[in-house]
């Protein structure tokens, strides 16, 4: 089933290698979340107030 999907993808001139996430966080955003946590305030905030998981703050936190 996969393998079908994969085939219809292509033939409709999509190229699934390029396709590119958009960012979900801008780089002003993540400037801001970087700021945030090293301030002391808590992940789980900042992704309740950006509509975000954790893991995606703590991916621009580091």
């Amino acid at each position: 089933m996969a393998h079908a999907a994969a085939r219809q993808w292509i033939s409709s001139g999509r190229d699934a290698r390029n396709h590119v996430k958009p960012r979900i966080i801008t780089p002003h955003q993540a400037d801001d979340i970087r700021a945030r946590t090293a301030n002391g305030e808590t992940r789980k905030n900042l992704a309740l107030e950006y509509g975000v998981s954790v893991a995606t703050i703590r991916r621009y936190s580091a």
